[in-house]
């Protein structure tokens, strides 16, 4: 049985604002994403401390604000927009003040509107996207030529040369796109279709990797030659590592993209800050720095030319709802149901597909 979360407002609810900028600001999140350099000029004209819990895996953030409650004094999270539907249902994310953040002007239209439901829902703001990225095929093109097509990946030629990085929800989410099929509503007898295809991708790698700095390496070292799910950023990581000739391309069946926002949770207390927070993030500079920093995409339109060449050179902003119209956003797969798979059955499943790499 899932825990209830008591909390100090929901969604749709707006917490207390006393306009006080300054003091402490509680932060949970990754490591990296409270922007150290990007916010340090704001953190320094408004006297704000910052309290940081980074943390190891996204669900520390349910599971933290949960147990704490509202003695955890958290002032801002950031999800990824797969978990947009199990912190509704929880309660979470409470409801930003849109006048309290003149910035949002400055989003792309796409991020700005309310597509998908993952930012804005009935004219109700619960997130500010600030960071964006996608995957893609990832490969060496000193080693081989640019694949049309995923399953292109599948030729006994590439037996042994393709990494994977363990990662359950981003899998299910590559096969089910490429099947035509939603990971938030993949009905319970479709999973053996998703599998089948995950096998045989699987089957063409010598291991499942651990993360895409291991895999960073394998490319570079020519232990393999593409990665199935790639990530822009990995070019980056390679050309810093000497290996300038990794590149990522989406090919016709498209990909997936993912993208991260700013929320005030349930627990907050500073929240004039976190507003003041948001709004900086959304400038341009601090923007296109934050980007940067992270080696992702901006979501504010005026940063693109702030960018530096290897950044910007990572998504298409000249057609960004075209390429996002092709490698789209989704919602994670549903914590219980009795018709579709569950995160819990996916992992299950992706455990044993695991043991397939190499077959």
């Amino acid at each position: 049985m899932r825990l209830k979360l008591i909390v100090l407002g929901g969604e749709g609810e707006k917490l207390a604002d006393d306009g006080k900028v300054g003091g402490t600001v509680n932060f949970l999140s990754w490591e990296g994403y409270d922007l150290p350099d990007p916010l340090k000029d704001w953190r320094a004209a408004n006297n704000i401390n910052v309290a940081t819990t980074f943390i190891g895996n996204h669900d520390d953030i349910q599971a933290k604000i949960k147990t704490g409650g509202a003695a955890s004094g958290y002032d801002i999270i950031t999800y990824y927009q797969g978990y947009k539907n199990l912190y509704t249902e929880l309660d979470i994310l409470t409801q930003i003040d849109e006048s309290k953040v003149p910035n949002l002007k400055n989003l792309f239209p796409y991020f700005a509107s309310d597509i998908g439901g993952y930012w804005t829902k009935g004219g109700v703001r619960t997130g500010v996207p600030f960071t964006f990225g996608a995957q893609g095929l990832t490969y060496d093109s000193a080693a081989m030529s640019e694949l049309p097509s995923w399953y292109d990946l599948l030729d006994p030629k590439f037996k042994g040369k393709v990494g994977m990085v363990d990662d359950a929800t981003g899998v299910l989410t590559m096969g089910c796109h490429l099947l035509g099929l939603d990971p938030g509503t993949l009905k319970k007898a479709d999973l053996p279709k998703v599998v089948d295809l995950t096998k045989k991708f699987v089957a063409q790698t010598r291991g499942v990797s651990a993360s895409y700095g291991d895999l960073t390496q394998q490319l570079v070292s020519g232990e393999i030659q593409a990665i199935y799910i790639g990530w822009a950023a990995v070019n980056s990581f390679a050309a810093t590592a000497g290996k300038t000739t990794v590149t990522t391309s989406l090919p016709k069946e498209g990909a997936y993209s993912f993208c991260d926002s700013f929320a005030i949770p349930s627990t907050a207390k500073n929240v004039a800050s976190v507003l003041s927070w948001i709004n900086a993030v959304m400038d341009p500079k601090v923007n296109a720095a934050a980007a940067v920093g992270l080696v992702g995409g901006t979501t504010v339109k005026n940063a693109v030319p702030l960018l530096d060449d290897a950044t910007r050179s990572l998504y298409p902003y000249d057609d960004l709802d075209g390429f996002l119209a092709k490698a789209p956003f989704y919602p994670n797969p549903p914590v219980d149901s009795t018709e579709f798979v569950t995160g819990t059955e996916w992992k299950q499943a992706w455990g044993e597909l695991k043991q397939s790499a190499g077959g």
